[in-house]
C-alpha cells in the first residue's frame, strides 16, 4: 500500500514537469524597430497613359500669326496702276471681326489705331463688313513721283483693332491713253468697235467698258463689257439705224467697293447704220 502511494506521488511530479516545460508558446511581442511593409513598385504598364488618357491630352493646333501686339498678321499685296492704287489681302479668322479699314499714309509706319493718327488717312472707300471681301482701291490721288504706305487693318464693333497687314508701299501712275478706236460698219447689219488691248498688268485689269453716248455728249452709257484683257473688238447690234452716237473704251480696274479707269481710248463719233 506505501509503496503504491510512493509510485503515485513520483508519477504526478514527473508529469507536472513535463507540463512545465512544453507549455503553449504565446506570439512574441512585436519589435519596436520593425520595418515598415514595402509597397510594390509600379510596372511599367502602369505608368503609361491609357489610350483614352493620351486623347485627353490636348494637341498642338496651328494658329494664325500674330505680332508684338497680340494682332493677326494679314497678307496685302498692294499694285500701283495707271489711275490708282489697287489692293488685296487675306480674310481674317478672329471672331471679333466687324469691319476692314485700309489706311494710307507718307511714312512707312501706320498705326493700326482708329481714327487715324496723322499722317495716316482713311481715304473714305476700303470700309467692308463682310470678312471675305479682301480688295479695294485708291483712286483719291493725283499721279506723281511720292510714295505711299497702306496698311489694311480688320476691327472690332468698337474699332478697337484685332488684325492688321504689314505696310506695303505703291503709287499710281498716269491713265494710260489708247489711242484712236475704230468704230465702222460690221457684219450682218451690226456694228465693229475695235481698240489697242491694254498692256499693262493684268493686276491692274478687270474689264473693258465699251461706253456710249447721244452726239455732243460724252459716252456714258456701258454697252457691252469684256472681260478678257487680249480682247479688243466687238461686234454690236445693239446701235439704232440712222442714230449718231459718240463712243469710248475704257479700261477699269474693279472691285465691289470701287474702281477707276487704268485705260481709254479717244472719243468716236458714229452713224449706226
Amino acid at each position: 500500500m506505501g509503496e503504491r502511494l510512493l509510485s503515485c506521488l513520483v508519477a504526478a511530479v514527473l508529469c507536472g514537469c513535463t507540463s512545465l516545460a512544453s507549455p503553449t508558446a504565446d506570439p512574441a511581442p512585436a519589435s519596436l524597430e520593425e520595418t515598415p511593409a514595402t509597397s510594390p513598385t509600379p510596372s511599367v504598364a502602369t505608368m503609361v497613359p491609357s489610350p483614352s488618357e493620351a486623347s485627353a491630352v490636348p494637341s498642338a493646333s496651328a494658329s494664325p500669326s500674330v505680332d508684338a501686339e497680340g494682332l493677326e498678321i494679314l497678307e496685302l499685296e498692294v499694285t500701283g496702276c495707271p489711275g490708282g492704287v489697287a489692293l488685296d489681302w487675306s480674310p481674317t479668322s478672329r471672331p471679333e471681326f466687324h469691319h476692314y479699314t485700309a489706311l494710307r499714309s507718307l511714312e512707312p509706319d501706320v498705326a493700326p489705331a482708329y481714327p487715324p493718327i496723322a499722317p495716316a488717312v482713311d481715304w473714305g472707300r476700303s470700309y467692308g463688313t463682310d470678312r471675305f471681301v479682301t480688295s479695294a482701291v485708291d483712286a483719291s490721288l493725283i499721279p506723281s513721283e511720292a510714295s505711299f504706305y497702306y496698311r489694311v487693318m480688320a476691327y472690332d464693333v468698337g474699332n478697337r483693332p484685332v488684325a492688321a497687314s504689314v505696310e506695303r508701299q505703291s503709287r499710281p501712275t498716269d491713265v494710260v491713253d489708247l489711242g484712236a478706236l475704230t468704230v465702222e460698219a460690221g457684219e450682218s447689219g451690226r456694228s465693229r468697235i475695235a481698240w489697242t488691248p491694254f498692256a499693262g498688268l493684268d493686276a491692274c485689269f478687270s474689264a473693258y467698258r465699251v461706253l456710249i453716248g447721244p452726239e455732243g455728249s460724252a459716252p456714258s452709257s456701258t454697252l457691252t463689257v469684256v472681260s478678257s484683257q487680249d480682247q479688243a473688238e466687238v461686234q454690236t447690234a445693239g446701235l439704232h439705224a440712222g442714230e449718231t452716237y459718240t463712243v469710248r473704251v475704257d479700261a477699269v480696274r474693279t472691285t465691289t467697293l470701287g474702281g477707276f479707269v487704268v485705260a481709254r481710248t479717244d472719243t468716236a463719233t458714229y452713224t449706226a447704220p
